[in-house]
């Protein structure tokens, strides 16, 4: 995970003229079981906006994708990134996802409910959220400023993933217990949308169709493909 942190930071500074909003950035939050849910709303917000993630595919080159038609490979091992026909994607495949996912702060923790389209159809998809240090993500910084890494759901990854439908579509939801610590590195306070600096949610699709529980996976079987980010100005 360290290195893989490293890699992300070196490819985020390489592409500051890249045509896609960079105000925050990505990954998903550890969550426990929704016996621990509480009654009571204290905080709710809506984010409609999906970005699409280019830092974890490259083209034919090995750089980022710079035209629809490129050809995608996953960054690490350079994979092909595949539809479940086999077909091999191209960026303009890998860019139309849509949707919106809705953060509930509640007694004991936060709600994630998320309604996606555009997805790969068939596709089998996962669930992050990520936590930052004071200041939020900073490409200066070791590990981009992240203090934390996690699964949705159950701490095990139990809950954090679907298969997408044939037409591309998908439903999660999820209760996160917080404070916590995340499934992977560090830790989510109380409520992401007041408390933290900024905090990312991340759909990985994977390229092997299986789940690695409280982790992504080994390299070259995942790719971080859209997000849903938010920033405080606390």
């Amino acid at each position: 995970m360290i290195n893989q942190m490293k890699n992300l930071k070196s490819r985020i500074q390489s592409v500051s003229t890249f045509a896609l909003p960079l105000t925050v950035a990505t990954i998903f939050v550890a969550c426990n079981s929704n016996d621990d849910k509480g009654d009571m709303v204290f905080s709710n917000e809506t984010i409609n906006a999906v970005t699409t993630i280019p830092f974890f595919v490259v083209n034919d080159n090995g750089e980022l994708p710079v035209s629809e038609d490129d050809l995608l490979y996953e960054s690490r091992l350079r994979n092909p990134v595949l539809d479940r026909d086999g077909k091999h994607l191209t960026w303009v495949d890998f860019s139309t996802v849509s949707g919106s996912a809705s953060v509930t702060c509640m007694e004991g923790g936060f709600e994630v409910d998320i309604e996606l389209s555009g997805l790969i159809p068939n596709g089998v998809y996962t669930f992050w959220n990520v936590t930052f240090n004071e200041g939020g993500m900073d490409t200066t910084k070791e590990l981009l400023n992240i203090r934390g890494i996690g699964c949705i759901g159950s701490t095990d990854g139990s809950e954090n993933y679907f298969i997408a439908s044939s037409d591309g579509t998908g439903h999660i939801n999820a209760f996160t217990q917080a404070p916590n610590s995340l499934s992977m590195i560090g830790d989510i306070l109380a409520c992401p949308i007041d408390d933290e600096y900024e905090f990312h949610i991340v759909g990985a699709y994977h390229l092997d169709s299986k789940t690695w529980g409280a982790s992504l996976g080994p390299d070259g079987t995942a790719v971080e493909q859209f997000g849903f980010f938010l920033k405080n100005d606390n």
